[in-house]
């Protein structure tokens, strides 16, 4: 394949994305008021921006902190935060989500693990997000009265649920089963090679405590993250209750699962405004908060990422 093919196919990757964004970014403008939006934007209260620094930070170390939950420990928390950051820069510049595949690189390496190691640990983690964003969409829905379909988002955490015992057990019996496959891989040697590695790499995801340690720490994160976002909302809409915050984050969790932009920009603005208006906000002054907490996730994600250690960047990539 040669250079002109390959631009040409990474080119209509892009599209989609690009028109999602698009016509959100159509849609706010039509929608809200860019004008006063602005207005608002420069009128914050810098006290509450502030705070939701320090507890956005907080939050990302726990995210942190059950990654290393999920890989048994085998990387310290500054190994762990450098991976989940350099995954969100990679997200902020690049289309398709493909910062989740250069985390589970960076991970492997940090563990020793390789990719199927940190790809598995980042796989059992996004599974439990969804059953964490799951629940903080229905309690929003629940807690600020809104009219509007539950079905999908049980129907996600459930499966997730599902998912996570399927991973666990698999992981319980992962000696039994690599000696069930060995004799049968005996045609394709790398594949039999990759068994012993992910026989390793699923250690920590057989340990019940570390799978309920890992679901704690990412539920205190979650928890914070609805913080952040109210504090962020409070700096806009001084009267907003912390509902509003809990409902939104929900429903943005769910929204830029959409194809969109690197950075999913306009469709993260569009889902906080839709559902604040949900909620009773001003779509001028919701408008204005999206745009804000999106610059203060997308600034301080890509500043750590950036700011990570050259030793976790460098090196060579091994699959297992």
């Amino acid at each position: 394949m040669d250079r002109r093919t390959e631009t040409t196919r990474a080119t209509r990757t892009l599209i989609p994305g690009l028109l999602v964004s698009g016509a959100a970014v159509v849609a706010l403008v039509a929608f809200a008021d860019p004008a006063r939006a602005l207005q608002v934007l420069l009128s914050a209260r810098p006290a509450e921006l502030a705070a939701s620094v320090a507890v956005f930070t907080v939050a990302l170390a726990g995210r942190a902190a059950t990654s290393r939950e999920l890989v048994d420990g085998r990387t310290g928390l500054g190994g762990a935060f450098a991976a989940l950051n350099i995954g969100y820069l990679t997200n902020n510049i690049l289309p398709l989500r493909i910062g989740e595949a250069v985390r589970a690189v960076v991970l492997g390496r940090k563990t020793e693990l390789g990719f199927v190691g940190g790809a598995t640990a980042v796989a059992a983690e996004r599974m439990l997000d969804l059953v964490m964003a799951a629940t903080i969409l229905l309690a929003g829905v629940s807690a600020v009265g809104v009219r509007t379909g539950w079905t999908s988002a049980a129907i996600a955490a459930s499966a997730a649920v599902v998912g996570v015992i399927v991973i666990v057990m698999i992981a319980r019996r992962r000696h039994a089963i690599a000696g069930w496959l060995e004799p049968k891989l005996g045609r394709w040697p790398l594949l039999a090679g990759l068994l012993p590695r992910l026989t390793t790499a699923l250690d920590g995801l057989a340990r019940p405590r570390r799978i309920v340690r890992a679901a704690v720490i990412l539920g205190a994160s979650w928890a914070l993250a609805v913080v952040f976002f109210w504090l962020v909302l409070r700096a806009f809409i001084p009267q907003a209750p912390l509902s509003w915050a809990a409902f939104g984050l929900g429903v943005m969790a769910f929204g830029i699962a959409l194809p969109s932009s690197p950075g999913a920009i306009g469709v993260y603005e569009a889902a906080w405004v839709g559902a604040l208006v949900l909620c009773g906000a001003d779509s001028a002054d919701a408008l204005a908060f999206a745009v804000a907490a999106h610059a203060l996730t997308f600034s301080f994600t890509s500043i750590w990422g950036t700011m990570s250690p050259p030793s976790t960047l460098t090196g060579s990539v091994r699959v297992w």
